[in-house]
């Protein structure tokens, strides 16, 4: 269907929880803008339980989203974990949540950042420039003369992974199983679209990751090794050191979150550009616009789409009374196409500046890799653009089904 299609559909409807099913449903995953723009116009601040199965409120306005991640009284926590309780049948992921940097509470969160934060300084982002580069040049070396290649699989997923997994100190030999594992766990992660099979698939994800990385934290405690991995296992403050299942959790938020967003970031923001052919040429022309444009790329179309917060005391949003304990489900994407804050939000420019987008969140929870991500996504997109300069699709992108993390499973493209 086409966004002129969506835009249309769209706009004759009248009710919002018709609206935010559509939002929700998994086949609409390529054009979801249009619904947002509808949902934010019938009810900014709208009370549902379509998207958690529980009380909730989906926020859609940039000044209320913003307002929800910077608000003192507004925290991601161990209540945000209840959307995902499924009952026994899928505790094993359920407390492997809690144990995360995304819902662990206050104290705890605070103690388990500092510790990590010391891996993604400004000095450590960038000794690892060097490498970056070498390992594009590496994945377009391995295509450059086929003439075709799949984005995602051959590029967009393959670069984070890499690079978090040597950050980490995961064995590039264990590569290939993570894949399965990361998207089994992201649709386990799908609020409002949980069955059964998606529950036996994420607890057995979980369980999967849980015994690989204890594996793992056992060697890195027997063989000390100059990686993040090991920086963890010794770190200790007043507290002591972080116990195997704060270590698990880490390990694991990390791996996920390290490379399935910036994967994400750049076959979206690939597609972006080869569908807006006037503003590639730009790129093309001027590779020193690539840090604007990666802004833009980011506010265009983002990776997380949808952040939690929840409130300890009663909190007004807009011009809603949100109880307090009740989620908030912010709409990030939604945000940055607001037209309050972004001009013409459905136009891809790359020169749109100041371009305040929330792709990388806001206040206690603000994204630890967001100077890796970046960093990736402007050598592999000056690398792709050089290296390959007729890049045309080749046929149809195809989204995962994923609304939480939106994301292209397939980006074919020739060359």
């Amino acid at each position: 269907m086409s966004i002129a299609s969506d835009t249309a559909i769209a706009a004759a409807m009248d009710d919002p929880e018709d609206v935010l099913g559509l939002i929700l449903d998994p086949k609409r995953r390529g054009s979801l803008y249009p619904y947002f723009h509808r949902l934010r116009e019938l009810s900014p601040v709208h009370p549902t339980e379509q998207a958690t199965g529980k009380p909730a409120w989906v926020l859609t306005r940039y000044a209320d989203v913003r307002n929800a991640l910077k608000h003192p009284d507004m925290r991601s926590d161990h209540r945000g974990v209840d959307v995902f309780d499924s009952g026994p049948s899928g505790r094993a992921f359920y407390e492997m949540q809690l144990d995360t940097l995304l819902f662990m509470e206050p104290r705890k969160h605070d103690r388990v950042r500092a510790l990590i934060s010391r891996a993604f300084t400004p000095r450590s982002v960038e000794l690892r420039e060097e490498r970056i580069q070498e390992i594009v040049e590496e994945l377009i070396d391995r295509v450059e003369g086929t003439g075709r290649m799949d984005v995602v699989a051959d590029y967009a997923f393959l670069l984070p992974v890499v690079v978090i997994c040597e950050m980490l100190g995961v064995p590039a030999d264990d590569l290939p199983r993570f894949y399965d594992w990361a998207e089994a766990s992201s649709r386990r992660g799908e609020i409002g679209q949980i069955n059964e099979e998606r529950i036996r698939e994420g607890e057995e994800a979980t369980n999967g990751y849980r015994d690989y990385f204890l594996e793992l934290i056992d060697q890195h405690r027997k063989q000390p090794r100059f990686d993040l991995m090991t920086a963890l296992i010794e770190a200790e403050d007043e507290e002591g050191p972080l116990s195997d299942n704060d270590l698990v959790g880490s390990c694991y938020i990390l791996l996920q979150a390290g490379h399935g967003t910036t994967q994400d970031l750049l076959g979206m923001g690939t597609l972006a550009l080869l569908q807006n052919s006037e503003q590639l040429e730009v790129l093309r022309r001027e590779p020193g616009a690539i840090p604007t444009a990666v802004e833009e790329l980011l506010r265009y179309d983002t990776s997380v789409q949808i952040s939690q917060r929840v409130s300890d005391v009663p909190i007004r949003i807009g011009d809603r009374e949100i109880p307090a304990d009740q989620v908030c489900v912010l709409f990030n994407g939604a945000a940055n196409r607001d037209p309050a804050e972004f001009p013409d939000p459905d136009v891809l420019d790359i020169t749109r500046s100041p371009n305040p987008h929330i792709s990388f969140g806001l206040g206690r929870h603000t994204c630890l890799g967001q100077s890796l991500a970046r960093m990736e996504l402007h050598i592999a997109l000056e690398t792709l653009l050089r290296r390959l300069p007729h890049l045309t699709l080749d046929g149809e992108p195809r989204y995962r089904d994923s609304l939480f993390l939106r994301g292209l499973a397939t980006l074919p493209v020739r060359f």
